[in-house]
């Protein structure tokens, strides 16, 4: 933590600010505070895209721009079955180790519990979790998120990691974490390589946005995670001003899919209070996709998926390439050429 950034002077001294950023640094901070590890505060410096998601800006306070949207949309803190533990699908958990990232990402969904002190999970809350899971037998998937579970003190990662492979029916656990993108070199460390080996059942997904974000180091960071033969996966936020149009989206999955992440996720922007201005149209989305099939494989494609408000969870929203008629459907194929096939 002693490597994060929290002040106007700590970003002043690496990165040169405009009149606006200044004015909107000291006006928004005091309502959503601002992080950056030192890499990410670098990676900002010689990128706008990054520059437009690490810094803060007067729009995420605009009341205007943000009265559609809400703290919670999604309803999580309804759905909570512990402190730390969300229970909607049937066979799928959530569980929030903590509120702490070392970027605070100003599209953040959870932006709410930036609000509150700064809290990690204890040995009691983890133990909780478990007992909740194990007596849940439906529960196959459990997704480890925050803020970011890699900063997680060791020993409680590991006892959380551990206390999952032991439970017969939990058949994965996914880590969501933006470690690999915001602050690699953490990735380097051999104990946290340990523990999430260990863990056997883990599977990283991971948050990429733009191709600005795939550097030497964030690729070596997945390699690392690779070698010890844990998965990778991509989920994306379709972001106004960052990567609302096809090239960017395609370079971005295209080089993704060159370090071996499956593009898995592209996420309709939520509609969360202080995030309103990242919001594009779904119609927009779909557009994007609709021309990604056109230039990438399936295996780059992820799928597009809203969030469902009041916690109704996700649903994809793929182009519509086929119909029904009487006696088949009509297809239409990459290129736009229609076809027709007889349902038989």
């Amino acid at each position: 933590m002693s490597r994060v950034l929290t002040e106007l002077s700590d970003v002043e001294s690496h990165i040169n600010l405009s009149k606006e950023e200044k004015r909107a640094f000291k006006e928004v901070v005091p309502v959503f505070p601002f992080s950056s590890s030192l890499y990410y505060l670098k990676l900002a410096s010689r990128s706008k895209a990054v520059r437009r998601m690490l810094l803060p800006s007067l729009e995420e306070i605009d009341e205007e721009i943000q009265s559609p949207g809400e703290l919670d949309p999604l309803c999580e803190e309804r759905d909570k079955k512990t402190p730390f533990l969300t229970h909607r699908y049937p066979d799928r958990v959530l569980i929030v180790t903590t509120n702490f990232c070392p970027v605070l990402c100003r599209f953040c969904m959870r932006k709410r519990n930036w609000l509150k002190p700064k809290f990690f999970i204890d040995e009691g809350e983890i133990e909780k979790a478990l007992s909740y899971i194990k007596e849940n037998p439906k529960v196959r998937d459990v997704l480890i998120s925050g803020g970011d579970p890699l900063t997680l003190p060791l020993e409680r990662l590991e006892r959380l990691l551990s206390g999952l492979e032991r439970i017969e029916h939990v058949d994965i656990v996914r880590i969501g974490t933006r470690i690999p993108i915001v602050d690699p070199e953490r990735l380097f460390d051999e104990n946290l390589l340990n523990v999430l080996e260990r863990g056997k059942k883990v599977w990283i997904n991971t948050h990429f946005n733009h191709p600005d974000e795939i550097t030497e180091v964030s690729k070596e960071a997945v390699g690392r995670l690779l070698e010890r033969r844990i998965p990778v996966n991509n989920q994306t936020v379709l972001l106004k001003g960052v990567n609302d149009n096809v090239d960017t989206l395609t370079e971005l999955f295209s080089r993704l899919q060159r370090i071996k992440v499956r593009p898995y996720y592209l996420f309709h922007c939520d509609p969360v209070k202080g995030v309103m201005h990242f919001s594009t149209t779904i119609t927009l989305g779909v557009e994007i996709v609709k021309e990604l099939f056109k230039r990438l494989s399936p295996l780059a494609i992820p799928y597009y998926a809203v969030d469902g408000p009041g916690g109704l969870g996700k649903v994809p929203v793929m182009p519509k390439r086929f119909r029904k008629i009487k006696d088949g459907y009509i297809f239409e194929s990459f290129n736009g050429k229609k076809f027709f096939m007889e349902d038989r």
